[in-house]
């Protein structure tokens, strides 16, 4: 990933650099099986300079770089062209500058660039061992370098054929690994459609690679119409079957999901959906051979997908990343809000005040005051405004873990308080597995697990040791324990370790928020204090009972009488 974002950066400054290396001989074509159909040539234009029309047949040199040249001029390359035959009148064509791409054109294309790149960087960065994060990070690093590459970086037109290479082949590295991310994500039943595609997924990558080189070779190296038909035909029907079978896949995903899962599907779907529409769109102008300018344009729903991806991410936590992002949100929110009221302010002050004045240099301080003195205002706004937004559903799950820890206290069985209690820290906070563990004698016993395999642990395993000591979580990973979940919170009764609430790692592999753990470990302490005190009720009762009891003796009865008396 590091790679690909390296070379897309660098790509970047590269055709800004050379943004107005831009050449074009003025004339529009339509290869046929014998030569190319001149369809438009420009007035004024090298091609109308040279006699060019519509309807003329040309044939190029049959050389890489006079191809190369073709379609992809710079200033001053020179194209020889043949007119009506192979051997027919030459005419020289020298490429003039063409002027620049708007700039609000070059401004879509560099942020769609940077959108796809930032999310390929944050989830390869944060989900690095989860295939499908893996699988998506990828296709946006892979889209990231492709879109807007310009292939007249190079000066030499030979060389140019790399770029345009490296284009086609990133874009179908980008719609297989569509595909893979489709396929994983979420994870595929046993036998299933999706897990039988994912299997097939490396191959098809490797077709549509193959494909891509094909038929860029047959036309720009071996000259090869007919081969360069066939293969461009095989590779457009390739990725749009790609494509088409990832949307599948997401709808399979859909029509077998339920709950926030469900949710979550749905909007990676309508993101890829109305992302690739365009793409497809073009796909089948090109294929039917009507390929008028405004289709063109239809690429640019791409950078619905960057968008859509982030704020699914964030708000709907696909790959669970968005506590990750958080304070970088807030923190750029900050930024804009004090820049832009920064900007405002000089431009007001510029325009109605003399600069230099004494006023102007009293007022500029006093601006600087109050926005120094607003960040924290302004910090915390933000702060709340992106939490309402993106993190609401965690925070509502963190305040559900809390609120059961304070009613805990109020459940009158202890069978009752363990199972709520495994089934709150589970749900709410989503984990793969849940145990509620208790001291019985020297060992630790699970009351209740949803672990496959929940053993009752010794005193002295290293994980309950340091617990008894410190009174801290644990991750039992980090020792030599015997414990199998990934974090363990303590239950802290009258200064002893009484229990603990082991919890598996997240579903979405995320690691545990601050925010999280410290609800968990609320949790396991009111819960720990809950089983006591019902524990200490039951001995009550047992008690009370056996004091009732007539055939005891009468010293007997009034000692536990006035133990009783003394609770």
């Amino acid at each position: 990933m590091g790679a690909l974002i390296a070379l897309a950066l660098l790509l970047t400054v590269a055709s800004l650099a050379n943004i107005n290396e831009g050449g074009d001989f003025g004339f529009r074509q339509r290869p046929e099986r014998t030569g190319s159909r001149i369809i438009r040539v420009l007035p004024g234009s090298p091609a109308a300079k040279a006699g060019l029309r519509p309807g003329d047949v040309i044939f190029i040199q049959q050389t890489l770089a006079a191809r190369v040249i073709e379609e992809s001029p710079r200033p001053g390359d020179r194209l020889i062209v043949h007119l009506n035959r192979p051997d027919g009148p030459a005419l020289s064509l020298t490429a003039t500058a063409s002027p620049p791409p708007p700039f609000g054109l070059l401004l879509i294309v560099m942020l769609t660039r940077c959108a796809f790149l930032l999310i390929a960087g944050i989830v390869a960065w944060r989900r690095g061992d989860d295939p499908a994060a893996r699988a998506l990070a990828l296709f946006l690093a892979a889209y990231g370098a492709a879109i807007g590459i310009t292939f007249n970086v190079v000066a030499d037109p030979n060389l140019r054929f790399v770029p345009l290479l490296l284009t086609e082949t990133l874009f179908a590295l980008g719609a297989a690994a569509v595909l893979a991310f489709a396929c994983t994500f979420p994870p595929p039943r046993p036998g299933g459609f999706r897990e039988r595609l994912a299997r097939a997924t490396p191959a098809v990558g490797t077709l549509g690679l193959l494909l891509a080189g094909a038929y860029l070779f047959s036309d720009f190296v071996f000259g090869n119409l007919s081969a360069t038909r066939v293969f461009l035909v095989a590779y457009v029907v390739w990725y749009a079957t790609v494509l088409v079978l990832a949307l599948c896949a997401f709808i399979a995903s859909y029509r077998t999901a339920s709950g926030a899962e469900r949710v979550r599907v749905w909007w990676i779907l309508m993101t890829f959906a109305i992302g690739f529409s365009g793409v497809i769109a073009i796909l089948i102008a090109g294929a039917i051979g009507v390929l008028p300018t405004w289709v063109q344009y239809c690429g640019f729903t791409a950078f619905f997908i960057p968008v859509g991806l982030g704020y699914t991410i964030l708000r709907h936590r696909v790959l669970d990343i968005g506590f990750v992002v958080n304070r970088a949100v807030v923190y750029t929110g900050v930024s804009f809000v004090v820049v832009g009221l920064f900007i405002t302010f000089e431009w007001l002050l510029g325009h109605l005040v003399e600069q230099g004045s004494n006023t102007s240099v009293t007022l500029q301080l006093g601006g600087a005051l109050v926005l120094g003195l607003s960040v924290r205002f302004i910090h915390n706004r933000v702060d709340r405004y992106v939490d309402d937004v993106f993190f609401r559903e965690r925070h509502a799950a963190e305040a559900a873990v809390r609120r059961f820890a304070r009613e805990a206290a109020l459940i009158t069985t202890p069978e009752e308080l363990v199972r709520k209690t495994v089934e709150v820290a589970q749900s709410r906070m989503r984990l793969s597995a849940c145990a509620f563990y208790a001291r019985q004698g020297e060992s630790y016993v699970a009351l209740q697990s949803t672990f496959a395999d929940a053993k009752a642990v010794d005193e002295n395993d290293y994980a309950i040791l340091e617990m008894r000591t410190w009174h801290t979580t644990v991750d039992p990973h980090d020792r030599n324990s015997a414990l199998v979940g990934e974090l363990a919170f303590p239950m802290i009764v009258r200064g002893e370790l009484a229990g603990f609430l082991l919890c598996g790692e997240k579903e979405t592999r995320e690691a545990f928020a601050p925010d999280e753990r410290d609800a968990l470990a609320v949790l396991a302490r009111d819960a720990g204090i809950a089983l006591d005190s019902l524990r200490v009720r039951i001995v009550e009762r047992e008690l009370a009972t056996l004091a009732g009891e007539a055939s005891l003796p009468t010293e007997l009865r009034t000692r536990l009488s006035t133990l009783l008396d003394r609770r």
